[in-house]
């Protein structure tokens, strides 16, 4: 498995719920599949953060996401950002 495959990611996502009646349904919904990840851990009431390898991560943010739209949410908004340099870009960087 490439070096870039195995970075570390955090993924933050928050349910935009669509209407009152729905919404707590909507968010647990997505903490559920959060929770069934392993990889989750609570940030907030509507947000959740996922933790993890660059691969494991971004099927679990994609489950997530489809959990809350099949519930009903208006959308979730997700942020993922890298946890250090990715070693692709340092050996990059090295060699020049």
């Amino acid at each position: 498995m490439p070096g870039y495959e195995r970075a570390e990611l955090t993924a933050e996502l928050k349910v935009l719920p669509s209407g009152e009646d729905g919404s707590r349904g909507q968010i647990e919904a997505a903490k559920t599949a959060a929770g069934e990840t392993g990889l989750a851990h609570e940030a907030g009431p509507e947000t959740m953060v996922l933790a993890g390898g660059r691969r494991e991560v971004l099927e679990a943010a994609t489950r997530v996401v489809e959990a809350a739209l099949d519930a009903g949410a208006g959308g979730v908004e997700l942020k993922i950002e890298a946890q250090g340099d990715a070693p692709r870009f340092q050996a990059r960087e090295q060699k020049q």
